[in-house]
C-alpha cells in the first residue's frame, strides 16, 4: 500500500511538472539593420554549402529549403561542441523568411521553431529578425543553453550583415 502510495506521488509530480514546464515556453529574438536588400541577404542566407566560410554557429546545413522537406543542421556552441539536429521546414517565402522546427526526442520535450524574417526597408537595407521559439518539458532545465544561444544569434547575423555587404 505504501509504495502505492509513493508511486501516486511520484506520478503527480511528474504531471504537475510537466503541466508548469509546457507553459514555460522561452523565445530568443534578435535584430540586425543590414545595407543591402532583402534579396540580396537572401541570397547569403539560403546559400548553404557556403555557411562553413562565414556563420560562426550554423557551420553547416543541407537540405531542401522547401516546406515540409528536413535539413541536415549542425550548430557548433561557443564552447565547440557541435550538435547536429533534422528540423523539418514550415515555411519558406522568398526574400521574407525560412521557419523550421527542431526537435530533440519526442515532441515535447524540447522543441524550436527557429525562424529568420526579412523586412524590406524604404532606403533599401533590411532588417532581419532572427530568433526562436523554445517549448518543451526540459525548456526550464536549458536556461543556461539558451542564454548561450542568444549570443549566437547575435553573432550570426553580424556575421550575415558583414558577408551581405562586403559582397556588393
Amino acid at each position: 500500500m505504501i509504495l502505492l502510495i509513493i508511486l501516486a506521488v511520484v506520478v503527480a509530480a511528474v504531471a504537475g511538472y510537466s503541466v508548469w514546464a509546457l507553459r514555460q515556453d522561452r523565445r530568443i529574438e534578435t535584430t540586425a539593420r543590414i545595407d543591402a536588400p532583402a534579396h540580396e541577404v537572401w541570397a547569403v542566407l539560403t546559400d548553404f554549402p557556403a555557411y562553413g566560410e562565414w556563420n560562426p554557429f550554423i557551420t553547416a546545413i543541407s537540405g531542401q529549403l522547401a516546406e515540409y522537406e528536413r535539413l541536415d543542421v549542425t550548430f557548433t556552441q561557443s564552447n565547440g561542441k557541435t550538435q547536429r539536429v533534422r528540423p523539418r521546414v514550415l515555411r519558406v517565402s522568398p526574400a521574407r523568411q525560412i521557419r523550421w522546427l527542431g526537435r530533440l526526442g519526442p515532441g515535447g520535450l524540447f522543441d524550436g521553431e527557429h525562424f529568420f524574417v526579412l523586412e524590406p526597408q524604404e532606403d533599401g537595407a533590411t532588417v532581419l529578425t532572427h530568433g526562436e521559439r523554445f517549448t518543451g518539458v526540459l525548456v526550464p532545465a536549458m536556461s543556461g543553453l539558451l542564454d548561450d544561444t542568444a549570443k549566437s544569434f547575435e553573432a550570426v547575423n553580424t556575421a550575415l550583415a558583414e558577408r551581405v555587404e562586403s559582397g556588393r
